[in-house]
């Protein structure tokens, strides 16, 4: 079995039966790494020339300032002309599309210095309540107004349950002018370690626009904003207790290169452009 453990320089970790002859420090195999990256690599290539002229992919914004105690998870893109914010708001609590007299309604503020501008009304799903709850997207229409991608934007809202609203919160979105710049990768791992760090660190140095995410917490929305994603997995006595994960994984127009033993429960629970597990 392929593991991202043949590619890079670290000490070996126990293994099962069949990896005695893995059992040494460094770079194990360089046939196997070859054959690895160059499956990644081939992908990558095949993402950028599969149309003449392809449509902009919907760019990924870094989203700064949510307590990771907030009752809803943020993120956005920038697709063509619009900034798109992605929310998922817990049961029991929701944000305000318009003033009601309760909480501060949501908006979205292109800040000076972007290469955007907005065009129009911040567009907001809402009930007859003027409450948005659950999954929703939000639509500010943007502009171009100079050179560039780049985009910082500021969001403000409060969130609410029946009997009280949180302070006021305000998030920094924002896009750095190279963010449409080479293959973009999203690495899904099961947990942010040194080891995830390692491997993100890998592939940002042969070139690829990489962001990290877990199998726990990805969207779909990261997802289709990705050139490739990559589902990664560990040995298989690291996945105590992790395999489920895979069922809540959305499905994503983007091609996935599948890995190891959590790759190959992905396949079964979804279709995939590419699979890259075993070899």
């Amino acid at each position: 079995m392929w593991r991202w453990e043949d590619c890079l320089p670290t000490r070996t970790e126990g293994g099962g039966a069949g990896d005695a002859d893995d059992a040494r420090p460094g770079y194990r195999s360089g046939m196997r790494a070859a054959l690895a990256f160059a499956a990644l690599a081939s992908l990558a290539a095949a993402v950028l020339s599969a149309q003449d002229t392809p449509p902009p992919k919907p760019a990924t914004l870094t989203v700064a300032g949510l307590d990771a105690a907030a009752p809803l998870q943020v993120a956005a893109t920038l697709s063509g002309l619009a900034l798109q914010v992605q929310l998922t708001v817990q049961d029991g609590w929701h944000l305000y599309g318009r003033d009601t007299g309760g909480g501060q309604p949501v908006q979205i503020d292109v800040e000076p210095g972007s290469a955007f501008a907005a065009a129009g009304a911040l567009q907001t799903p809402m009930d007859e309540k003027g409450q948005i709850t659950g999954k929703a997207t939000l639509a500010l229409p943007l502009q171009k107004v100079s050179q560039g991608s780049g985009l910082r934007a500021t969001m403000k809202f409060m969130v609410c349950d029946a009997l009280q609203c949180l302070p006021p919160m305000s998030l920094a979105l924002s896009l750095p002018d190279d963010a449409a710049v080479g293959v973009s990768i999203l690495l899904v791992a099961i947990d942010e370690s040194e080891r995830t760090s390692r491997i993100a660190a890998f592939l940002t140095e042969r070139g690829f626009k990489t962001d990290v995410t877990t199998y726990a917490k990805v969207q779909q929305a990261e997802c289709d904003a990705h050139d490739v994603v990559l589902a990664d997995s560990p040995t298989y006595g690291q996945l105590k207790g992790k395999l489920g994960e895979v069922k809540r994984f959305p499905e994503t127009a983007s091609p996935i290169v599948a890995v190891g033993l959590m790759g190959t429960e992905l396949l079964e629970h979804q279709k995939v452009a590419m699979a890259c597990g075993y070899i």
